[in-house]
């Protein structure tokens, strides 16, 4: 449970964003905050590696008793995020303007949309600091620490968004620094955190970085979060073209995607919660050699993660109009997520087996085998779907999210037929 609400933490923050604009600013500012938020997702989400990967490789350092070798793998990743952030923080000037024009056309969304990514473009250090030490703790599966840090962290955004768009009026700007002040609370919470909690011993490694076995290890690292970030890329690259769409449809759909990609994720934030839990165990058996014990953390994981979409697919069936009227007050916007409510009504039941599939590959190390499903259900299936689609009935935003489902079904499945193929890896 401590690692469902710590994730789901997460994605309320964005609903109070979407809420606070909802009843204090325009359909205009909710879609602009829905395609900013959907850029700036996607380039922070290509970067969420760092979690998966830290979670996987300090577990299994763990599992096997090396608990200096788990502390390293925190100060490659930091040193990983240094160099990520610095790069991102010099070229977001020139890329985001750039990919705003690809998905929106010119108008008022656009410049709010532009605004609002370059202010949360600030704190992707403190996105990636945090990542790092929360991977590290589910790691040692120790889930309470990262609840504690999202906790704080959403509290500050939901302060934050009441002062800012609610009292100040600053619109899709002021849900900016909102979220942006809340993250590098977060990220300074979460350091001191991790400080507090390592042994004495891994304190003089993490403070040591002459040391040569920081300087191997790298091939691996690159390896494993290379494969993880091309899968991650695959898969933003999706949900952001899902979330623009809605611009070239009206403000009252895009308005209406921005609301459903928030609860879109709110399932997949809880949902992946308890993957990661099943990712800290597997990564520990996988770590020690145990392949029964990766079998056992299989399938002790699977019956818990179906029960959680299945919950959160009724919970959003029936509670439509409940959801709704806490997020907004424009008729024409809610109007607009009603016609498209089944599709994120189903989309909880329908992917869950895809977000415990992702936590047993990536607690096994086998990232490799996860971008090769993920090749093969956008380019195989979303795409093709799309293609054939629009040629028959034209583009609409109905098609997008339907093939928005199969992917996530075809994800699931491409994973299942690659499992027999895991367990022979981990059993060598």
């Amino acid at each position: 449970m401590p690692a469902i609400a710590s994730n789901v933490a997460v994605p309320l923050a964005g609903l109070v964003d979407t809420a606070a604009l909802g009843h204090f600013a325009t359909a205009t500012d909710i879609g602009a905050v829905g395609l900013g938020a959907a850029v700036i997702s996607t380039r922070f989400w290509i970067f969420s590696f760092l979690r998966a990967g830290t979670t996987s490789l300090v577990g299994r350092a763990l599992g096997s008793g090396d608990k200096s070798g788990a502390v390293r793998h925190v100060q490659r990743a930091g040193a990983l995020a240094a160099a990520m952030s610095l790069a991102w923080l010099i070229l977001m000037w020139a890329v985001v303007p750039a990919i705003l024009h690809l998905l929106a056309p010119e108008g008022p969304a656009r410049d709010a949309a532009l605004t609002y990514t370059l202010i949360r473009g600030l704190s992707l250090p403190a996105l990636l600091v945090t990542l790092i030490v929360a991977g590290y703790f589910i790691g040692a599966k120790n889930t309470r620490v990262p609840l504690v840090v999202a906790s704080v962290q959403a509290v500050a955004n939901i302060v934050l968004d009441l002062i800012l768009v609610g009292g100040a009026g600053m619109g899709a700007a002021g849900a900016a620094w909102g979220t942006f002040g809340s993250e590098w609370i977060g990220a300074a919470l979460a350091v001191v955190l991790l400080w507090r909690r390592l042994e004495p011993a891994q304190r003089v490694t993490l403070r040591d970085w002459r040391d040569a076995t920081l300087r191997r290890g790298w091939g691996a690292l690159a390896r494993f979060n290379g494969a993880l970030m091309g899968r991650t890329a695959l898969l933003t690259s999706v949900v952001t073209f899902v979330a623009s769409i809605g611009s070239h449809f009206g403000p009252e759909v895009l308005a209406a995607n921005a609301i459903m990609l928030q609860l879109m994720n709110v399932a997949s934030y809880a949902l992946d919660g308890y993957a990661n839990a099943a990712e800290a165990l597997v990564a520990h058996a996988a770590g020690a050699g145990d392949l029964p014990g990766v079998h056992a953390a299989v399938i002790a994981s699977a019956i818990p993660m179906a029960a959680i979409g299945v919950v959160l697919s009724l919970g959003y069936w029936l509670g439509r109009d409940v959801i709704l009227g806490a997020l907004t007050d424009l008729p024409e916007v809610r109007e607009a997520a009603i016609d498209y409510w089944p599709w994120i009504a189903l989309l909880p039941l329908v992917s869950w087996g895809a977000y415990w599939l992702d936590g047993v590959f990536l607690g096994a190390g086998q990232s490799g085998l996860m971008f090769v499903a993920m090749v093969a259900s956008v380019v195989g299936v979303f795409l093709p779907l799309l293609l054939v689609g629009a040629a028959a009935w034209g583009l609409s935003n109905g098609l997008v999210w339907t093939a928005f489902l199969v992917l996530n079904i075809v994800r699931q499945v491409s994973l299942g037929v690659a499992y027999p193929r895991l367990a022979r890896r981990i059993s060598v």
